[in-house]
């Protein structure tokens, strides 16, 4: 569970901000549910020309004042009263669904290159060998090889595969595709096609992908200015809920300039035919 603050702009006139200030003032969070979780709660705070009334925010939010959402823009204080929330494991499944969707459209020859997770908390290891079937070597970066062990008896049992599991990365010489879950991309990854949350400076070829496409019912309640992914992590880490967890990115940013209307299917694709120069 986990609060959601709407940041709410002063009224002009004033007798509408006087009203807009006691109605604020005596307000509490409001509680909302989610697929098979926990609810979370929103609240609305005034930000008016004296700032945010923190004091109040953290008594309305009581248990939950150190599971808050809020607009990247507004900074929270000091002294960890309020403490925000950050997405983890659910950024993780994100990146992994993301690149999973652009490798099963791209149907490249299953020996032709090679995929590699870097996942050092093992976010992903339930999902992992979804990809045994797209490319015959899947090599995971991981700093807890235990917890993969699972799916290292799967990829076995179920296509007689061998799972490379390895703690730290090398690269390859096939055409390799990263797919940074942990946002741990290197300069060694400067010849990969490289997924990640964040803007790398790394990889021949960079998808950044950001942007979680919210439900309709969270559309009409979860201000624009917060982020989606903030929220979409926090319904999944924090609720349990399973709403979003096979969410992917609804923007990707390709550092491939030489289309003129580059798609991550196509870019990818061209990366792995050997026609996109690796470094």
């Amino acid at each position: 569970m986990f609060v959601v603050l709407r940041c709410v702009e002063p009224e002009k006139k004033r007798s509408a901000k006087r009203r807009q200030k006691k109605l604020i003032e005596h307000s509490s969070p409001v509680a909302y549910p989610t697929v098979n979780g926990l609810p979370f709660y929103t609240l609305d705070v005034l930000n008016g020309r004296n700032g945010i009334d923190w004091e109040s925010v953290c008594r309305k939010c009581g248990r939950y004042s150190f599971r808050i959402v809020a607009p990247r823009s507004v900074y929270l204080p000091d002294g960890g009263r309020l403490i925000r929330f950050l997405p983890s494991s659910a950024a993780a499944l994100f990146v992994f669904n993301t690149a999973f969707e652009v490798l099963k459209a791209v149907s490249a020859a299953p020996d032709s290159f090679c995929i590699t997770v870097t996942d050092r908390s093992a976010a992903v290891c339930s999902k992992i060998c979804s990809l045994l079937p797209l490319c015959s070597v899947v090599r995971v970066i991981t700093s807890c090889p235990e917890r993969y062990s699972e799916a290292v008896r799967e990829a076995f049992d179920r296509f007689g595969a061998s799972l490379i599991v390895r703690p730290l990365y090398e690269p390859t010489q096939k055409p390799e595709t990263v797919i940074c879950c942990d946002g741990c991309a290197n300069p060694s990854m400067s010849g990969a096609a490289v997924f990640s949350a964040k803007h790398s400076g790394f990889g021949a070829l960079r998808f950044s992908c950001g942007g979680i496409r919210l439900s309709e019912r969270h559309e009409k309640i979860i201000p624009a200015d917060i982020e989606s992914i903030d929220f979409c992590s926090a319904v999944t880490e924090l609720c349990g809920s399973s709403e979003y967890k096979n969410s992917v990115f609804c923007e990707t940013e390709i550092s491939c300039m030489k289309c003129s209307d580059p798609s991550p299917e196509k870019c990818l694709a061209c990366y792995c035919g050997g026609a996109f120069e690796r470094r």
